[in-house]
């Protein structure tokens, strides 16, 4: 069964669910503005007029698009109905709303959800314009909650080619550690990444976060070439690829003995005991019903009760379609995050967990795992990094 399938399927069961009648997206020149939920309605392939999708919880799938985007529709063999239109798609609209008659029509805008926010505020306007008269304009509401479900919820399909992102980043971060030399810079690093990833036939998910020493800046930043690699430091990477449409999303350390040093300080080692505890304890606490805060919550009390600084960014975030996926977040209750992370974890989720300390003259300890949600608890995707490899140089 192709994924639109699979996903379109679901969404007519996520709507009884939620008790929705219907879900209405509405979408023009896909290739310039591209809603995020299309991943689900289409496969490669985009759409110049105006298109409106309609999904019921009665089971219909119905799409309305200019005459000649009809074949690119029809090819997929999702849609049971398809209509063409010439000069304005109101009519054709006005007739299906009439015909199925919702209570509720869930549309593409939220204020904390990225990825059920797809509709721009000239098709919203459009939208309403349309809808004037009818008793459909006082019906709309947002796909907010729908979409967290549909987006989250992972089909087997879609684990799979997750699982095969996570195997593929975790070659890559291997590659680094085989080849990494003293004097090479972060820039150095990057190239390695992205090498690899050519030569592998796929994309980075983020373009590759390079970190060495106490100089680096931790962040979402390029990496610099001026800042080389030395005995003492320790190297944190964040990369991820994409595989079939589907991310990863990995953190990895290695630590530059210096010389005559076997073992790193016993501020590294505390370090690093202290950020595999921390990520245990959320991974522990992750589970479905749990809010997204309360495993942030968790994991960053073994941060600051240890006596380390705060990480300002969320434990964890979903990768799916995208690296960073939209709907529940394990983040602390900042105004930034607004209600994302009130959220509460479901089966199927699969999050990053991932949080970092900073060591004074070595550099930031920090890791990133995979993990998918289970039915009581949570399943690492990645191999777990449990131990600080040690680079003689």
């Amino acid at each position: 069964m192709k994924l639109v399938e699979q996903k379109t399927d679901q969404a007519i069961e996520i709507l009884n669910e939620l008790n929705i009648d219907l879900w209405l997206i509405y979408v023009r020149k896909t290739s310039e503005i591209h809603d995020p939920s299309l991943y689900f309605l289409l496969e490669e392939t985009w759409l110049t007029w105006q298109t409106v999708f309609l999904i019921s919880r009665n089971g219909r799938k119905i799409v309305i698009c200019g005459r000649y985007d009809v074949p690119n529709v029809e090819h997929l063999g999702i849609y049971d109905t398809i209509i063409g239109y010439d000069e304005s798609i109101k009519h054709d609209l006005l007739k299906v709303l009439k015909e199925l008659n919702p209570n509720s029509i869930a549309i593409n805008f939220a204020e904390d959800n990225v990825a059920a926010d797809g509709l721009t505020h000239g098709m919203w306007l459009r939208l309403n314009k349309m809808l004037e008269n009818t008793p459909y304009k006082e019906k709309l509401i947002s796909s907010d909650n729908f979409l967290a479900a549909l987006r989250g919820r992972k089909t087997p399909t879609e684990v799979e080619r997750i699982k095969k992102a996570v195997e593929i980043s975790e070659r890559g971060h291997k590659r680094l550690a085989d080849s990494v030399k003293l004097g090479m810079n972060e820039q150095d690093l990057e190239k390695i990444l992205l090498d690899f990833a050519e030569e592998n036939n796929v994309t980075v998910s983020y373009p590759p976060l390079i970190n060495i020493g106490a100089e680096t800046t931790i962040g979402h930043g390029k990496g610099s070439a001026n800042i080389v690699l030395k005995p003492g430091d320790l190297i944190n990477i964040d990369f991820g690829v994409f595989y079939e449409g589907y991310a990863s999303d990995i953190q990895r350390l290695n630590y530059v003995l210096k010389e005559n040093e076997n073992l790193p300080s016993k501020e590294i080692q505390e370090a690093f005991k202290t950020v595999i505890k921390a990520i245990s304890t959320g991974a522990e606490k992750l589970k479905p019903g749990v809010k997204g805060w309360e495993v942030d919550f968790a994991a960053r009390k073994i941060i600051t009760d240890a006596g380390y600084e705060e990480f300002k960014h969320a434990l964890g975030h979903q990768i799916g379609l995208n690296v960073h996926d939209g709907g529940c977040l394990l983040g602390p209750k900042w105004e930034r995050y607004g209600q994302s992370v009130m959220y509460e974890v479901e089966e199927g989720q699969v999050f990053t967990l991932e949080l970092h300390v900073f060591v004074e003259n070595h550099g930031f300890c920090s890791i990133e795992e995979d993990v998918i949600v289970t039915k009581d608890g949570c399943e690492f995707l990645s191999k777990r990094q449990l131990e600080l490899p040690l680079l003689k140089l």
